[in-house]
């Protein structure tokens, strides 16, 4: 399989009054085509800022990051946002669907940004809200969604583009146990069915019987689950 996202020796640092908070040290990571990663750490362990400088949300600082063959380290802004467009969905933990729009709306969102005509971007959402049961829910606005049901199009919001990964932060934290199983049971289900990469950090140690590997974020660095 190609590795989909490549993390070269990346160590990352913020200012803060006066001193220096090294936040990521060392990291090397590689990732496949189709994998699922689940990584695991305290909360304020640095995952979150793991998967945005993954991402190209943040600079790596010293290091490399690759993207489907791109060295965002090495890259502009505006190719950065390409890559990004292109290569990477993002799931958060509080869902950030955008409150005016319907789930079907929301979910077409990315094909539309991309160029794609409404009716078009709005029938591939609909056949893949349909696909994941949310057929009779596509209509509704975010706040008739039950919690679980919202993440559930966040998720599919983050893979109707076809993307090579999918980066997940806290993905099941706000949801009670079996809303966070239909999420997890989603995401392998769209793995396998789309062959996308998912890099999932939690600090639900559950979430490791979805992932092919687990590793660990502590004191800044990857350390391999046995």
């Amino acid at each position: 399989m190609n590795d989909v996202v490549v993390a070269k020796h990346v160590t990352k640092a913020f200012e803060d009054g006066g001193r220096t908070l090294v936040v990521l040290q060392d990291i090397n990571l590689t990732v496949a085509a189709g994998e699922r990663l689940c990584v695991f750490g305290r909360s304020g362990s640095g995952k979150s800022t793991l998967l945005h400088v993954l991402g190209g949300l943040l600079d790596a600082g010293e290091g490399e990051v690759w993207v489907n063959g791109t060295n965002l380290s090495a890259c502009s802004e505006q190719a950065r946002a390409k890559v990004r467009n292109e290569a990477l969905g993002f799931v958060y933990q509080f869902h950030h669907l955008l409150p005016e729009f319907s789930a079907v709306e929301n979910v077409a969102m990315p094909l539309l940004i991309s160029g794609v005509k409404t009716q078009a971007a709005q029938e591939a959402a609909a056949t893949l809200l349909a696909r994941i049961e949310l057929a009779d829910r596509m209509g509704h606005l975010p706040k008739q969604l039950s919690g679980g049901e919202r993440l559930r199009v966040a998720v599919a919001r983050a893979v109707i583009g076809n993307p090579k990964v999918v980066l997940a932060d806290e993905p099941t934290g706000s949801l009670d146990a079996e809303s966070a199983k239909r999420v997890m049971d989603l995401i392998r289900w769209m793995s396998e069915t789309f062959k996308t990469a998912f890099i999932i950090v939690s600090h639900d140690e559950s979430s490791g019987a979805y992932a092919h590997r687990t590793v660990r974020l502590v004191d800044g660095q990857l350390i391999q689950n046995d």
